[in-house]
Order: structure tokens, then sequence, then C-alpha cells
């Protein structure tokens, strides 16, 4: 038998920060994609090439009783997500293996699972649902819907760090910023269909974070955003990524001719997926 299951990634986060004396993050998807397929093998040796879906196949076949087949199942990943940048590549790649394990064996779709699950492996983005959510990514004891997801035109700009999402959060790093402000401030925008707002609550979220995670070009963006149009930017709150976050694909289109090159980064433009277009877990 063999199956394969998609999941998209995030580009960074909306918002992530201290909320009701939890650290909280809020995610939206985007239009990168990991495919994990399963199949059976006498003796599985690929799986070892990923340790987080390793982990979290011996985890979850414990979980079910399906212990019996650790040894005969064997995992290969195809990704365009870049890796340790902040675009949620490891959540993917579990969801992703999630809903693979479940077409697999016949299982039904356990969301408090998947978040345990998730959760014991690493920090967990909140992508994992199928709406917009304030989500507790370490402990996984919080969650609120804010609304569907809305669709955003992303001007991206990768670096070259590589950030590993475990260590980071080990490190001894500054209190997170109170953000309730922020969250009120993007449920009422989700509701009216406001970007704007949800744009200006981003760009307040990335300059809170700056004495956690430094920024070298965030001066070179804002003033990008400012001089193109752009109605804020979103960025990784433990990675090497910025973006602009424009409402519509034509004024992304005519400010990506006014961008010149940044030294050590990549351009590139995204889009947010709307719930309908995340295809989470779709099989082949």
């Amino acid at each position: 038998m063999k199956i394969s299951a998609k999941y998209p990634a995030s580009v960074g986060e909306v918002v992530q920060g201290s909320f009701n004396g939890k650290d909280v993050l809020m995610s939206f998807p985007v239009s990168l994609f990991t495919e994990v397929t399963l199949f059976e093998r006498k003796a599985s040796k690929d799986k070892y090439n990923n340790l987080k879906t390793m982990m979290f196949l011996e985890n979850i076949l414990n979980r079910w009783g399906f212990e019996k087949y650790i040894n005969n199942i064997d995992i290969i990943i195809s990704s365009n997500i870049p890796r340790g940048k902040g675009f949620a590549s490891s959540t993917a790649d579990l969801c992703a293996l999630y809903y693979a394990l479940l077409r697999f064996f016949g299982r039904e779709f356990n969301e408090r699972e998947l978040i345990e699950e998730c959760i014991n492996i690493e920090p967990t983005d909140s992508i994992i649902f199928d709406k917009a959510t304030v989500f507790d990514y370490k402990e996984g004891s919080y969650k609120k819907t804010l609304g569907e997801y809305p669709k955003l035109h992303i001007l991206v700009f990768e670096g070259k760090r590589i950030i590993d999402t475990v260590s980071f959060n080990k490190k001894e790093l500054k209190p997170l910023k109170d953000v309730g402000n922020l969250i009120k401030k993007v449920e009422k925008a989700l509701k009216v269909g406001s970007v704007k707002d949800i744009g200006e609550a981003a760009t307040l979220s990335i300059v809170k974070n700056c004495d956690r995670l430094s920024y070298d070009i965030l001066g070179k963006v804002l003033r990008l955003k400012d001089e193109t149009c752009g109605i804020g930017i979103i960025g990784a709150h433990s990675g090497d990524m910025l973006g602009i976050i424009y409402d519509d694909k034509y004024a992304l289109d005519s400010a990506k001719e006014r961008v010149e090159n940044i030294k050590n980064y990549k351009i590139y433009e995204l889009e947010t997926l709307l719930r309908a277009e995340m295809r989470r877990g779709i099989y082949k």
C-alpha cells in the first residue's frame, strides 16, 4: 500500500506574543506545500532522514496500539517549503504525515490527538487548524478561533540563516510582549474584512519581537512597504524571513518592479490560502 498526503506552510506569524499569561501565535497558510508518502517495506530506511517525522510515526502508532507496524512503514517527504526560515516546515510535515496515517489505517481525524502529538515533537504552528486561530504553541493548552483565513499577497524576503525551532525556544530569551490588543485588532479585522488592520497588527508584532530576534533588513523592508503601498509587514518570530503584505495581486506586481535585489536574500511572492485552498491532507 502507498498513501500520500499534502499540507501547506505558513509565512511567519501574523501575531506572536503573550496573551492571558500564555505564549501564543497565529499564522496563515500559504502557497507552499509538503507531500508525505507512506509505503510498506520489509526494512524501512528513508524515514530516518527526518528525525521529527520518524518520532511522530513511532509515537502515533504506539498510541493507536499498532507498534508492530513501526519497522515496516517508510516515509518519503517531498517539499518546496524552506527549512529553518520560519515557514512552519516541520508542522506541515507532521500534519501531512498525520493525514496520511489516518488514511493508511482507516482512522478518523482527532484534533486533540493531532495537537498533542505535534506538541510532543516541537512547538507547533497554528496552521494545524482550518481557521485563523490563536494557539498556545508550546503546550497546546489554549486555542481561540478568530475567523476565516483571508487572502493576502506577500512579497517575501528570505534570508540565509537557519534557525531550529526547538533550540531557539530553549534559549534564555526576553519574555514575549503582550499582544492582547493585536489579537483583538485581528479578530475585528477578520470579522469586517479589513486586511489593512491585519497588516498593521502583523507589523507591530514584528517590531515588538526585535529584542528577541534581530532583523537586519527590517528598516529597509519597512521603507519599501511605505514606498510601494504595502499594508504591513509579516515575518518569522523564530526564523529568517520578512514579507511585505499587499491587499491585491496588482499592487504586489507593481511593487516587484520597484524592488531591488538585497544581498543574501531571496525575493519572491506568495499568497495566503483560503480554507478551501488549504488542501489539508489531500490524498493521492
